[in-house]
């Protein structure tokens, strides 16, 4: 009998107990995305410039011509000047951080598979900018926000286009 009395309770309890809430499951989702987020923007953006020169390095060797890789003090200029530009200046600095390592990666996948020394410059910019797994990864920045990017904002977020730019 008082083993039925304590399986009653614990049925009782266990369905008295209120479901998680998709809201709940997002904060805490949320909370541990930011916990485990780096917050370093001026320093992945120097590496994300850093591994595009090292694709660029790729190419030029594959034509038998030098490359001439970005020094300090500019990355950390272009690195200012980006963060401090219209797209980037009203972002937390894990959005921030989380939006350079999305072009850490594309560039550190091209140069891993090969692809830099197989395409001309312009067209590895260009994958850049419609480059699907980048599009992907800027949009999961956003989400963790609970903001949305539309197609057409994505490419300010993107080296090249900051550069070009010129902010």
């Amino acid at each position: 009998m008082k083993h039925f009395i304590l399986i009653s309770c614990l049925i009782f309890g266990i369905s008295c107990s209120e479901p998680k809430k998709f809201e709940d499951s997002y904060k805490e989702t949320v909370l541990l995305q930011y916990l485990m987020t780096a917050n370093a923007p001026q320093e992945t953006c120097e590496s994300m410039i850093t591994n595009k020169d090292l694709c660029f390095k790729a190419y030029a060797t594959s034509i038998g011509t030098t490359f001439t890789e970005t020094t300090a003090s500019a990355k950390t200029n272009t690195c200012q000047s980006m963060l401090s530009n219209t797209a980037y200046k009203n972002m937390s600095g894990i959005a921030q951080t989380c939006a350079f390592n999305c072009q850490v990666t594309d560039w550190k996948s091209k140069t891993d598979s090969g692809v830099c020394t197989k395409s001309t410059i312009p067209a590895l910019i260009e994958s850049s900018l419609v480059g699907a797994s980048v599009n992907a990864c800027l949009r999961s920045c956003f989400s963790s926000t609970n903001n949305q990017i539309s197609a057409d904002q994505i490419p300010l977020y993107l080296l090249f286009n900051n550069i070009q730019n010129g902010e």
